[in-house]
Formats: structure tokens, C-alpha cells, sequence
């Protein structure tokens, strides 16, 4: 567990975190001293948040067949992050640890690059994509959830990864499978533009879960996604070529045949 932050570095990171709320700053921030190395993040104001919240909880109705609350479904609350950081913590994951908090902004150890810039450097990937795997094993294994599964959210520090970014409410607007399915969702979906080359390693690694984690209602979901999922990617003959060659696109339909693969 990290040290508690001293009284010198307790000045620099308010001073710091300040300028971050003055300016509006939206993303967190990495703050190097001469002790340590930490990430302020602020409360977000972000314009046409409210919309978002209500296109996923329709989306995620949808892809589900069970009605999600937009209201529930994302915070945005920095006590909310906090809290859920904490929580994970003492549930033993991987999470950075909380030095400070304050009702505008918190202040963070700092665990490392993300994962999704290293698999782009990496040439032999599969590794790195069981860890990424196995991670998320093990925090649904503790019946948790991210709401945020996206590659882009884990940190690699000490060859250990961490989840960042929990601002997400999924676990509290929908039953916990459907969370945790949803997590897969984000998290294979982030992954397929890095095994888009390789046919045969997203089933394997989506078959791996599903043996490790063993959660019937977890499947149930996911197969009720699948069917909906199969639907869009029945309309991309209808898409023009510039639009399916789109590397979202791409990646989607990626994503669509792992899950025909895996899950009946």
C-alpha cells in the first residue's frame, strides 16, 4: 500500500488540483514531485452528458431486453468514484489508491501507462491479452463490475494492471450479470482492433472467461446480445464499402463473430 502523502506534496497537488478547476480542465492529470507521482481528477461538467446516459440506457435495453434507468446509470459524482475505488480496493483489486478527496476533485496514486497504448507497441500480444482477461475474471469473480471495461481504462505498473475510471453506475441501474455482461461487452469489443488479424485468439480468449468465470446468467446475457448484435451486422451489405472498411465498423463485426464463436 502506498505511503501517505506527505505535507509538501499535499501542497503542490491542491495548488495544482485548483488550476485544474479554475481552467475546467476535463481529463485527469499526472503531478510529478520530488516524492511521487500522482493523478488529479475533477468533477466533469460535460455537455450533452445527460443525452449519453439516456442513448446507453436505451442501447443497453435493447442489446439486453431488460430496461435500464439513464438516471442510474452514470453519476458522474467524483464521492461516487471515490467511493467505488475504496470499495474495490478492500475487495482486493487492482485499483489506484485514493490519497485524497474533496467534493470537486481526488487525488490518486499513479499506476502506470495505458494498456491500450502499450498492446499498440507490442508485437507479441497474446500475453497481454490473457492478463487483460484473467483481470477482468477476477474482478467478476468478486462479484464486482467496472461500467468503464474498455482497454483504454486498465494501467500497467510494476507488470501489474489496474482499472481506472469509475464514474459508470451500471452495477446499481441493472442486476449484477448484466453489469458484469456488459463489462465483456466494452472490454472484447475495445480488444478486437488489436486481434482483428487474428481470427483465432478472440475466441480463445472469450471462451477463457467464460470457463474461468462459469456464470450461467452471464451467458444468458450475452446471448440475448448476441442475437441483437447479429441483426446490425446483417445490414452491412446495405453499408457502403468506404463505411464498412471503417475501422469501428471493423472492429464491431470483429466483435459480433467472437461472440457467434462462443455462445450459443
Amino acid at each position: 500500500m502506498p505511503v501517505l502523502i506527505n505535507e509538501c506534496d499535499i501542497k503542490l497537488v491542491k495548488e495544482q488540483a485548483q488550476h485544474i478547476i479554475d481552467h475546467n480542465i476535463q481529463e485527469p492529470i499526472v503531478i510529478q514531485t520530488s516524492n511521487d507521482a500522482y493523478v488529479i481528477k475533477a468533477l466533469r461538467r460535460e455537455q450533452g452528458r445527460t443525452w449519453r446516459e439516456y442513448t446507453s440506457a436505451i442501447l443497453c435495453s435493447i442489446i439486453f431486453r431488460n430496461k435500464v434507468s439513464a438516471k442510474l446509470l452514470r453519476t458522474g459524482n467524483i464521492e461516487h468514484e471515490a467511493h467505488r475505488l475504496k470499495e474495490l480496493h478492500h475487495a482486493g483489486i487492482k485499483v489506484p489508491y485514493v490519497f485524497l478527496q474533496t467534493k470537486e476533485y481526488i487525488v490518486m496514486e499513479y499506476c502506470g501507462e495505458s494498456v491500450e497504448y502499450i498492446l499498440r507497441r507490442t508485437i507479441d500480444k497474446t500475453p497481454l491479452l490473457y492478463k487483460i482477461v484473467n483481470n477482468l475474471v477476477q474482478l467478476h469473480s468478486v462479484n464486482q463490475w467496472h461500467g468503464g471495461a474498455q482497454i483504454r481504462n486498465l494501467t500497467l505498473h510494476n507488470n501489474e494492471l489496474y482499472r481506472i475510471d469509475f464514474e459508470e453506475n451500471t452495477g446499481n441501474a441493472m442486476p449484477l450479470a448484466m453489469a458484469q455482461a456488459y463489462d465483456v461487452l466494452l472490454c472484447f469489443n475495445s480488444l478486437s482492433s488489436h486481434i482483428v488479424g487474428n481470427q483465432d485468439i478472440g475466441p480463445k480468449l472469450l471462451t477463457h472467461y467464460l470457463n474461468e468465470i462459469n456464470n450461467v446468467e452471464i451467458e444468458k446475457y450475452l446471448s440475448t446480445a448476441k442475437k441483437y448484435l447479429q441483426k446490425i451486422q446483417a445490414l452491412t451489405p446495405l453499408m457502403t464499402k468506404r463505411m464498412r472498411n471503417k475501422s469501428d465498423i471493423q472492429q464491431t463485426i470483429c466483435f459480433i463473430n467472437i461472440l457467434k464463436s462462443c455462445i450459443k
